[in-house]
């Protein structure tokens, strides 16, 4: 007997790696590079050309998501473009989450949740079961983003684009990302104001010490969850959304200190409340990692029981 997997929630996806929608290759590295989410991107990186033969692969290519332990996504299309076509193409596989880009207003979204559910019906999945991840793109998109985000229960993330949104910013790209600091704290703050999930736009150099910069720089102001394209960034990025053993032994240290010092008790350096709320955040996560690990692994025993009797 086989027992489904449980889906990795939204919060504790740290990666969403994007593959083309017709490199086998490309999409065999982006599984063993271990990203928390698998998205196989119709839009950008396949051609017009190719999207009919790259649906069908993309909905069989759910099932090896799923049979990894990784979300299994797809970017569809503009609706009034290709979108209809690809939502038709990928819905047998049952998809996680449908990424939609150049999103710019409630109504767009609306109408991918109507599409969905019919498509849902048609396919015999339960009610519901897809995700939307909404992609802004553009300047019209991140001012609209609260009503973007609450326009459909399905929507449990949203992606930041970075080199559109420097397009339509007229920015000066440059590694240290500066540029766009305050368009993607804008954006944070409507994703956890909407109850949504932020992932931070990729970082498009191919330069690991400035990756590790930015990345410090997103962790900083509350990003958790990043966009990538290079399978090789992956370890990086979740090195820096989870929380390590000494950052966790430190964070310990921090909540006991202060709380000994808020009931008087004499002891080491002074602690001050910033760090101990920041310490009992990360802690927090922490916890929401460990109860993760821990149900995978009650439902791979119960597999197994299963199995062998």
């Amino acid at each position: 007997m086989t027992m489904p997997r449980t889906r990795r929630p939204a919060p504790l996806r740290r990666t969403w790696m994007f593959v083309p929608g017709l490199d086998a290759a490309a999409q065999a590295a982006g599984l063993a590079g271990g990203a928390d989410a698998l998205v196989a991107d119709l839009e950008e990186f396949t051609a017009p050309a190719d999207r009919p033969l790259a649906r069908p692969r993309i909905a069989a290519l759910f099932a090896e998501c799923r049979a990894r332990g990784v979300v299994a996504a797809a970017r569809i299309n503009k609706l009034e473009e290709d979108g209809l076509d690809d939502l038709r193409g990928i819905m047998p596989g049952a998809p996680d989450a449908v990424l939609l880009p150049h999103a710019e207003s409630a109504a767009q979204i609306a109408a991918l949740d109507r599409a969905i559910s019919a498509l849902e019906a048609e396919s015999g999945l339960p009610p519901g079961s897809t995700e939307i991840v909404p992609t802004l793109e553009s300047a019209l998109g991140l001012y609209r983003a609260y009503d973007i985000l609450s326009a459909s229960p399905r929507v449990s993330a949203c992606l930041l684009a970075a080199e559109d949104l420097s397009a339509s910013l007229g920015a000066e790209r440059g590694r240290d990302g500066i540029e766009l600091h305050a368009a993607r704290a804008r954006f944070l703050v409507d994703c956890i104001a909407a109850g949504r999930v932020p992932i931070d736009c990729p970082f498009n150099y191919r330069d690991p010490g400035a990756l590790e910069a930015d990345l410090r720089w997103a962790r900083r102001v509350g990003f958790k969850s990043k966009c990538a394209t290079v399978a090789g960034q992956v370890p990086l990025i979740h090195r820096a959304f989870t929380p390590d053993a000494a950052e966790v032994e430190a964070a310990r240290a921090c909540v006991a200190a202060f709380e000994a010092q808020r009931a008087g008790q004499a002891g080491g350096p002074r602690v001050d409340a910033p760090d101990y709320n920041t310490a009992r955040r990360l802690l927090a996560r922490h916890a929401q990692f460990e109860a993760w690990t821990a149900a995978q692994q009650q439902g791979a025993a119960a597999q197994s029981h299963g199995d062998s009797a």
